[in-house]
């Protein structure tokens, strides 16, 4: 009576199973009654009874030799369509022939004006070039030759000058092309520590910059034109002299942002318009007054062209003037 009394009053565990009446069974017996009743008593607390745990697959692994089907990529998926479906080989081969088209346009066009290889020679330099080009540039007046090589074909016939590379005195279009971008970089610099830059300002200095470029080189060539200074001097070669002046420009612009005094910001405009005018007329002369005068009407328009050359020489300070006027487009 004690031993049914606790278990109605929950003090004392439920027993396992008996054996016989009251005798309880050994441990080795209670943990395999426990062993198959337990799915039983999963079941229970399964969320649809026992009839859902039996619909239910039970787990198997896979056979340790079985390999899972590689993924295949969109990527090959779209190019097999590509492959099986006409209309798109079509369309690939269309899109091909009209980029090739417009290539071909692109380049006939470029070439009526500009040749690529000759473009390509003015951008055959060097580091030893550049650093060279940039010592004259600032002082020309160490230089003591200004002589250019001509380059020969196997027959010994002139065909052209060296390119950069090969001769220091060469133009070159890597160096203007620079210049221009550090000047219009150092213009917003500028402006922007003056706490006014707005972004249309860079569009502003470089539309500037190339409209000085622009007027100089169609001012040097109707000069050109009309002293009959023919292949002597070359389309490029003008955009290539006419470029030099952003690299004198960016230091005079430098010396002004620093706040000197007024005689040292005059003193560096004067100094690097004398230098850059001084390195037109040496890099010119040879083609505006060359040393021979066999040529056809150099010496009918010799004393002319030694007036042009001056003027190109003394613009230089107007144009680095009109460079280093830089203001804001807000103001």
């Amino acid at each position: 009576m004690a031993h049914f009394s606790g278990q109605m009053g929950g003090q004392q565990p439920q027993n396992p199973p008996m054996r016989g009446a009251f005798s309880p069974i050994s441990a080795e017996q209670q943990q395999q009654f426990a062993y198959n009743n337990y799915p039983s008593q999963q079941q229970q607390f399964q969320p649809g009874g026992p009839q859902h745990y039996a619909q239910q697959q039970p787990y198997s692994q896979p056979a340790p030799h079985a390999s899972s089907p590689p993924m295949q990529s969109p990527y090959g998926l779209f190019a097999q369509n590509l492959q099986t479906n006409q209309a798109a080989q079509m369309g690939m081969q269309f899109a091909g022939s009209a980029m090739n088209a417009m290539q071909e346009n692109v380049q006939q066009n470029v070439g009526r004006y500009v040749s690529m290889t000759q473009l390509k020679h003015y951008f055959d330099v060097s580091n030893l070039y550049v650093l060279s080009k940039l010592r004259v540039l600032v002082f020309p007046w160490l230089q003591k030759s200004w002589h250019r090589y001509a380059e020969r074909d196997q027959t010994g016939q002139v065909v052209g000058y060296k390119s950069p590379r090969e001769d220091a005195n060469s133009p070159d279009l890597y160096i203007p092309v620079m210049g221009l971008v550090s000047y219009v970089i150092a213009i917003g610099l500028i402006i922007g520590r003056l706490g006014v830059f707005h972004p249309e300002d860079l569009g502003y200095t470089a539309s500037s910059a190339l409209g000085v470029i622009v007027f100089e080189v169609l001012l040097i060539k109707m000069f050109c034109y009309l002293l009959n200074v023919g292949s002597e001097l070359q389309f490029l070669d003008i955009v290539a002299f006419s470029g030099y002046k952003f690299v004198t420009t960016i230091i005079v612009v430098f010396t002004q942002a620093l706040g000197p005094p007024w005689w040292v910001s005059w003193s560096a405009f004067i100094y690097f318009g004398f230098a850059l005018a001084f390195f037109m007329i040496r890099s010119l002369r040879h083609a505006l007054i060359p040393e021979s005068s066999s040529i056809t009407g150099v010496n009918v328009h010799r004393k002319r062209r030694i007036h042009f050359l001056f003027v190109i020489a003394m613009t230089q300070f107007l144009y680095i003037w009109i460079l280093i006027q830089y203001k804001s487009s807000a103001t």
